[in-house]
């Protein structure tokens, strides 16, 4: 039996995680000679050149955010273009595609895959309920960690229709990026750099890191912090920063396309969410260049993070008093974060490694269509 036909669906190809997991999962496969194609609501971004070159041309359905008088046009379009290409199974990997996803894989008669990534989505209802639907239609739900695979399967979902695929990191691509300069060096204040690299919006929790700096600078003196994103909370925490009289020891980098080069300048990485998230690119990054990791104990952190071994587990709403001394801690710690960074950089290497990821994609792909793996 010939290895299935599988379109990947996402809204577009952007440097975002479930973007970036999409493509590198479809253009790892295609590399390995398996028929995977990607179709995209906006024809965009980063990995979209990436993503032509292994998979072939990207195929491009307008569908809007809502429903509208075209809606039904586009999806009927996109059930043709799959029929078209002998399409097995349309793996949608994002509300929307998994919203419009379910009406064109029915159409054309394939099997639908979805994708939950995260724990606390707030969509409107409408939407709410037909991805619920989308689920419940769909052969296989992919969860990219256990705390997500458990908190749809205490919502309904069985068992059986879940598998648990993790995020994948491709060590070789990230190592080569690491090893070139970064384009921001000269704007990094001196010192013991804290880095955390994520959208600059209220449920980041980015300000805790700025209030807990001058806590963290009585007993580590030439500690600093850099921020590297963009976001609604920018100007709020400039402001707060320089309020704190830590204009010298902050540094706001905004959006950034060399982060695995920024890294080789931090000794710690922290991600600090107020809220439970999936898995989190961001600190697979951060073990992969072999920084300690501050993370909040809530959704997937727990899951990359082992509290003591690869960094620290903050409660998960901590204080700021918690956020600092863990942040001291390990920057006083007798050999330094260095322990912490090489074991954090093992676990990547066992658990997250591309191939191995894929394999795993290869397998749940293969049963989904009856071919044995």
């Amino acid at each position: 039996m010939t290895a299935p036909r599988v379109v990947h669906w996402v809204h577009d190809l952007i440097r975002g995680g479930t973007e970036g997991q999409c493509a590198r999962v479809a253009m790892g496969l295609a590399k390995r000679g398996l028929p995977h194609r990607v179709a995209v609501f906006h024809r965009r971004g980063f990995f979209l050149e990436g993503v032509e070159a292994a998979c072939g041309p990207v195929h491009e359905v307008r569908i809007r955010h809502a429903v509208r008088w075209n809606t039904w046009k586009e999806i009927r379009r996109l059930a043709v273009w799959l029929r078209d290409t002998q399409a097995d199974i349309l793996h949608a990997w994002d509300a929307d595609a998994a919203v419009f996803g379910q009406f064109a894989a029915g159409l054309a008669g394939v099997k639908l895959v979805t994708s939950r990534r995260d724990l606390s989505q707030i969509y409107p209802g409408w939407k709410t309920a037909w991805m619920r639907r989308a689920d419940q239609a769909a052969v296989r739900v992919v969860a990219n960690a256990g705390a997500v695979r458990d908190h749809f399967a205490a919502r309904g979902l069985t068992a059986e229709k879940m598998v648990v695929l993790p995020n994948l990191l491709d060590l070789e691509e990230f190592d080569a990026q690491s090893r070139m300069p970064f384009s921001g060096v000269a704007r990094l204040p001196a010192g013991r750099r804290l880095v955390v690299v994520n959208r600059l919006d209220p449920e980041k929790n980015t300000g805790l890191l700025i209030e807990a700096l001058p806590l963290v600078r009585r007993r580590v003196p030439d500690a600093v912090l850099v921020v590297a994103g963009d976001g609604r909370e920018m100007t709020k925490l400039r402001i707060r920063a320089k309020q704190l009289g830590l204009e010298s020891a902050v540094c706001f980098l905004g959006e950034i396309d060399d982060v695995p080069a920024l890294l080789g300048h931090c000794e710690i990485g922290a991600l600090v969410p107020g809220r439970n998230e999936g898995l989190s690119n961001t600190i697979l990054e951060y073990m992969a260049a072999g920084l300690p990791v501050l993370a909040t104990d809530c959704g997937g952190n727990r899951e990359l993070v082992k509290d003591g071994v690869t960094g620290i587990l903050l409660p998960a709403h901590p204080t700021v008093e918690a956020v600092a001394s863990a942040w001291a801690e390990v920057l006083g710690e007798r050999n330094g974060p260095q322990a912490y960074g090489r074991h954090a950089r093992e676990a990547v290497a066992r658990t997250h490694a591309m191939e191995r990821v894929l394999d795993g994609f290869v397998r749940c792909y293969d049963q989904i269509a009856g071919k044995p793996s």
